[in-house]
C-alpha cells in the first residue's frame, strides 16, 4: 500500500509518540519503520499497526491516490515454474492480454483489477531482464542504409 511517511511523523509528532513507541507497539524493527516512513510503501498489515499504533484510521496515512495503482510486480519463487505479474502500466497490460490470448495455457489473466492493474500468471521462463543496447549515432545510420537497401531490394524482388 502507498503510505504517507510525512503524514505518520507529523501525527507521531502531534501525539508526542517516538519512533522506538511505535516500532514497539508495531513489532518492526527501527529499519523497516524507517524504510517504511522513508519509501511510503508498506504490507496492508504493517499500515494497519501502524495506524493502531498512532490511534488514528488508516485512510488518514495512505496516499491519495492508494486507489489507483502504480506499481508493476513480478514475483516468483526460486526454481519456481510460474510467475506472478500485476501491470499498470498499459503497454504491459496490452501485452499480458496479447499474450493470454494467443497462449491461454501459459499466460492466465487472474483478475482485472478496479483500480485498472492487470494480474496474471506467466511462466518463469518469460520473465527477462535485459539493458537497452547503446550504440552509436554512426552505428544506427548503418543500421538505417542497411534496413533501406534491404527494403529497395525486396521491392525489386517482389514488384
Amino acid at each position: 500500500m502507498r503510505l504517507n511517511g510525512k503524514k505518520v511523523l507529523e501525527l507521531m509528532g502531534a501525539t508526542n509518540l517516538s519512533a522506538e513507541m511505535v516500532c514497539v507497539k508495531t513489532g518492526l524493527s527501527g529499519k523497516t519503520l524507517g524504510w517504511i516512513l522513508e519509501n511510503g510503501f508498506a504490507s496492508e498489515d504493517a499500515v494497519e499497526r501502524i495506524a493502531d499504533a498512532i490511534g488514528i484510521g488508516v485512510g488518514s496515512i495512505l496516499r491519495p491516490d492508494a486507489t489507483s495503482s502504480e506499481e508493476n510486480v513480478v514475483e516468483f519463487l526460486k526454481d519456481g515454474s510460474r510467475a506472478t505479474v500485476t501491470f499498470s502500466q498499459g503497454r504491459y497490460k496490452t501485452r499480458i492480454k496479447r499474450l493470454a490470448a494467443e497462449h491461454p495455457e501459459s499466460c492466465e489473466i487472474i483478475a482485472e483489477n478496479s483500480d485498472g492493474s492487470i494480474l496474471a500468471h506467466i511462466p518463469v521462463s518469460w520473465v527477462k531482464i535485459s539493458p537497452l543496447r547503446e550504440v552509436s549515432e554512426e552505428f544506427r545510420e548503418q543500421a538505417r542504409e542497411r534496413m533501406r537497401f534491404y527494403r529497395a531490394k525486396s521491392k525489386i524482388v517482389s514488384g
